[in-house]
């Protein structure tokens, strides 16, 4: 019997603009050029005798018969990935994929891992972080740390951390930060001045009489410039844990502040879950978990 296939090629092209809702990502993902993702889409479409995607400025959208193109496209292809390389996979079963958000990663995660942990699990990790927020998960990812919860198809999510935010600062500019206040010091952000906003209406003061600002597009680079005593910045109990464990940071003051998203950990639910990846999601809950008692007991948690 004759099959009659679309070109693979479009699938595949399909399938990475589907999943980020962009063809320039998905050209970025395919190493190829934005033109060719639209060509082969638009092939596809004529030969499906469908529209996929809706065109909007700059940005595409899948159509409700894209959507559901999408989830036969995405099956298949990880029945696909699954029958491939058998021996390969054997050799394998302990690899685990985890994407994972770059603050998450380095400042949380990365303190807790070590050989001996993932000899324990007998685990072969690959990390992949990513320093903005994704729109999707690889498909062939097994685990994802996320901020905020991710609805991707093929995917479960589950809690993972609440957090709470505070200022932070050096151990020896404590002292001046509680003599002085907040406004006379250097505030330190990241990505915008919506926490210091509130911490200083709580205070009883504002924006406006701050005494200035440093600004780093990254958590960890604000933290490691308060850990010098370049400022005072906003912290959080999971990103900046492992600082104020080591004495590296400390709390001069409050407020708390609940975290305004939480992390979830998203696991591929496309294949039955392997032993290695079972054990690396439940190594990864139990940190967590241990975490969160000792938020609550260091009393740095509003929950």
């Amino acid at each position: 019997m004759n099959r009659r296939l679309p070109n693979l090629n479009a699938v595949r092209a399909f399938d990475a603009a589907a999943r980020h809702q962009s063809f320039s990502r998905a050209a970025d993902e395919l190493g190829v050029t934005h033109a060719s993702v639209s060509r082969y889409v638009k092939n596809l479409e004529e030969d499906l005798g469908v529209t996929l995607f809706e065109r909007r400025h700059r940005q595409v959208a899948l159509t409700a018969a894209g959507s559901r193109y999408a989830e036969i496209v995405a099956d298949a292809l990880m029945l696909i990935s699954l029958d491939t390389g058998t021996k390969v996979t054997r050799k394998a079963k302990g690899r685990v994929v985890v994407e994972a958000d770059s603050d998450l990663a380095f400042l949380w995660l990365m303190p807790l891992l070590n050989k001996a942990a993932l000899d324990a699990l007998g685990v072969e990790l690959e990390l992949r972080p990513y320093s903005e927020p994704p729109r999707t998960i690889a498909p062939d990812s097994d685990l994802a740390l996320t901020w905020g919860p991710m609805d991707v198809p093929g995917f479960s999510r589950e809690l993972l951390l609440n957090f709470t935010s505070f200022p932070v600062c050096a151990p020896e500019k404590a002292g001046e930060v509680v003599a002085k206040g907040l406004a006379a010091q250097a505030l330190i952000h990241d990505r915008g001045l919506n926490d210091w906003d509130e911490v200083l209406k709580r205070k009883g003061g504002n924006l406006d009489t701050a005494r200035g600002y440093l600004m780093f597009h990254r958590t960890y680079f604000s933290l490691e410039a308060a850990a010098k005593g370049m400022g005072v910045a906003i912290g959080d109990d999971v990103t900046a844990g492992a600082m104020l464990r080591d004495g590296r940071l400390v709390r001069p003051c409050g407020p708390n502040l609940p975290g305004r998203k939480s992390f979830y950990l998203s696991s591929s639910s496309r294949r039955p879950i392997r032993p290695a990846v079972e054990a690396m999601r439940s190594w990864l809950l139990e940190r967590a978990a241990e975490h969160t008692e000792w938020a609550r007991e260091a009393g740095f948690s509003s929950l």
